[in-house]
């Protein structure tokens, strides 16, 4: 067990363990607190923070918020996220880390288990693409091609639902939309006739 994490005090690298996960060095794996998707977690003071971000600002300080016009993030080379191991921890683009995340994880898996391999469509067969793909904060993927499906379906379904606007009973002019006074297309819209009159008193003028 490692009795000095550089960014970690020794109360908290108590709490890592040296691991092999099939990575080409052991990784340092947090044995504390997780998120749901398996970052380590520190709370301090308060506030929540990831283990392998705090060792990796303490070797090379702050992290950027983007690289190459793209969000930075902390890459777990091991792909185990629990790691913080500082070797095992790069710096690339939110892009990069996408198309890394289809390699098989590390980890050691139950006998007679197969590895998981991350999937590279959604259920709806979408291909998670950098450009179709979103991240939570949490890790997760959500299909943006999805997202935008269900948006398009949830305005169909509400306008289905929503009652019908009542006509309206004057023109903009404020002219009455009685039957003597209202003229209507072979598609079914109305007209003011007291508007067509005035529209055509003007164009006469002008000539």
């Amino acid at each position: 067990m490692p009795n000095q994490i550089l960014g970690l005090s020794e109360q908290h690298a108590a709490r890592v363990v040296i691991e092999d996960t099939g990575f080409a060095t052991p990784c340092l794996t947090w044995t504390g607190s997780t998120t749901a998707a398996g970052y380590g977690n520190i709370r301090i003071n308060g506030a929540n923070y990831y283990v392998h971000r705090i060792v990796y600002e303490a070797h090379h300080g702050p992290i950027p918020k983007r690289i190459d016009g793209d969000r930075a993030v902390l890459d777990h080379r091991c792909r185990n996220r629990a790691c913080a191991n500082i070797e095992h921890l790069e710096l690339v683009t939110n892009r990069e880390n996408i198309l890394r995340g289809d390699i098989k994880r590390a980890a050691p898996k139950p006998p007679g288990r197969k590895p998981r391999v991350r999937k590279t469509q959604c259920k709806r067969g979408h291909e998670f693409t950098p450009e179709n793909t979103y991240l939570k904060p949490d890790g997760r993927r959500e299909c943006r091609a999805c997202m935008q499906e269900y948006r398009q379906e949830r305005t169909a379904r509400e306008r289905a639902e929503r009652p019908p606007a009542a006509p309206r009973t004057h023109c903009r002019a404020g002219h009455e939309y009685a039957a003597e006074n209202t003229y209507r297309y072979a598609n079914g819209k109305r007209r003011c006739r007291e508007c067509m009159r005035e529209q055509d008193r003007r164009r006469r003028t002008r000539t």
